[in-house]
């Protein structure tokens, strides 16, 4: 009984430590909810977003990520070929992130689109990053 005990906690331990270790490492997410909620809704367009504002950006995000699917499998050269050159930054330069909301100081916070990549560097997800502060 003390081994299924022992056993059981510590697959507890350990799942959540998984669940912990991958929070600390994306670091900061927003659920699409809640970035619908914070910039509005504005429709996804390629041309303009390329040539965009970070706040211009913010207002078509809701609706990118609603449609992520029409970016899952690209190649991260397409995204750039598609979105233009990326102004943010996650981990390193090989994946493509751009600014929607830039804090002034380093009391606000700082936002962004992350497209993350699988082994092959090909879209596997789109998620919505906090870059800094507060």
């Amino acid at each position: 009984m003390k081994r299924y005990i022992l056993g059981v906690s510590f697959l507890v331990i350990f799942f959540a430590g998984i669940g912990i270790a991958k929070q600390l490492w994306r670091g900061k997410l927003m659920a699409t909810s809640e970035v619908c909620k914070r910039w509005g809704e504005a429709p996804f367009d390629a041309e303009t977003f390329k040539v965009s504002t970070a706040e211009k950006r913010a207002a078509m995000s809701c609706s990118l990520l609603k449609n992520q699917k029409t970016f899952i499998g690209k190649d991260i050269s397409e995204i750039r070929t598609i979105l233009g050159d990326h102004d943010g930054y996650y981990f390193s330069d090989m994946y493509p992130a751009y600014l929607i909301q830039i804090g002034k100081n380093k009391t606000e916070e700082t936002w962004q689109l992350v497209f993350m990549i699988n082994k092959d560097e090909d879209i596997k997800e789109i998620v919505v990053h906090k870059n800094c502060c507060q």
